[in-house]
């Protein structure tokens, strides 16, 4: 690989490394990355404005590089990569607080539709249809899957029908810069990676953002009060920010990670286990936004089960 990069990017490197499936190295004090492209090659030229859009606003970004083709991809073995040249400052753990200045500072970007991520409703069906069509093969090797998907797909099918019923498309769309996920763990590499861009509501990364740090027991109800308070959301936000509160990414992402990356399937035991305490959760939030005098919609069996 160390030669390919040389090549292709007209550069000479001293020592190359290699974590998981991206290799890293450095030119002086810089640190450049070589990662497998996730996404469509159209997404690339778009992503490129985007990051040249930031730094206009003073964010922090890794810039996508050209190679000597003139491309943003390089291709070998049949992968396409892409390398990334790391800003002045990373590898510092990410917090809410960037999510803000992120949620304050973009609310204005271009949008370019090739990036637009906000049509939940056709990409959650999708998802549930591909579950769904795998649950017959589940019980020959994957025992606590097959045992705990159908509620899931249920919560799944509950946040669609949430959307449908609710959204009244009243209020304009305020889209930002987002991300495909968002953990609590993320580092700077993870969070200002352009290959995790989208652009989608603002309430997308806050709504993740959340629910990781739910499982991971590092917030409550009241932290989420705040959050509702400062960013005060119109009406069509709010039956966002419910729909992706109850949509389960948490379960399957864990489960795309058993399925296809051999993790083991326990893993998905401690999202189980906070199921009661999870819909709880979510039956205090509905509460809290109604008691504000948003007239959401009430979702029965949640509020009878909690």
């Amino acid at each position: 690989m160390k030669r390919i990069i040389e090549y292709f990017y007209n550069i000479k490197i001293s020592e190359i490394y290699h974590d998981n499936n991206i290799y890293y190295f450095f030119l002086g004090i810089t640190k450049y990355y070589l990662c497998p492209l996730n996404r469509p090659i159209e997404d690339l030229e778009p992503l490129k404005q985007l990051c040249l859009e930031l730094k206009t606003k003073n964010i922090l970004t890794y810039d996508l590089v050209l190679n000597i083709e003139g491309k943003l991809y390089t291709v070998y073995n049949n992968v396409n990569y892409v390398l990334l040249k790391s800003p002045k400052y990373e590898n510092q753990k990410i917090t809410y607080n960037d999510i803000n200045y992120i949620m304050l500072n973009t609310y204005d970007i271009k949008i370019d539709k090739k990036l637009l991520r906000n049509n939940w409703v056709n990409l959650w069906s999708e998802k549930i249809d591909y579950y769904e069509y795998q649950i017959s093969e589940l019980s020959r090797k994957y025992k606590v899957l097959h045992n705990t998907i159908d509620y899931y797909i249920g919560l799944g099918e509950n946040a669609i029908s949430y959307l449908v019923n609710n959204q009244e498309k009243n209020n304009q769309e305020r889209f930002i810069l987002s991300h495909k996920r968002i953990k609590t763990n993320y580092n700077s590499f993870e969070f200002y990676n352009p290959l995790s861009y989208i652009i989608d509501s603002r309430v997308r990364d806050t709504t993740e953002y959340i629910k990781d740090a739910f499982f991971n027991d590092m917030i409550g109800i009241n932290e989420v009060k705040n959050i509702i308070i400062y960013n005060n959301y119109n009406y069509d936000e709010y039956v966002l920010f419910i729909a992706r509160l109850l949509f389960p990414s948490y379960y399957f992402d864990i489960y795309d990670e058993i399925i296809n990356n051999d993790l083991d399937e326990n893993n998905i035991i401690k999202i189980v286990n906070k199921t009661k305490d999870y819909e709880i959760f979510l039956s205090q939030i509905i509460s809290y936004i109604i008691s504000n005098n948003i007239m959401i919609e009430q979702i029965d069996w949640l509020k009878k089960d909690a």
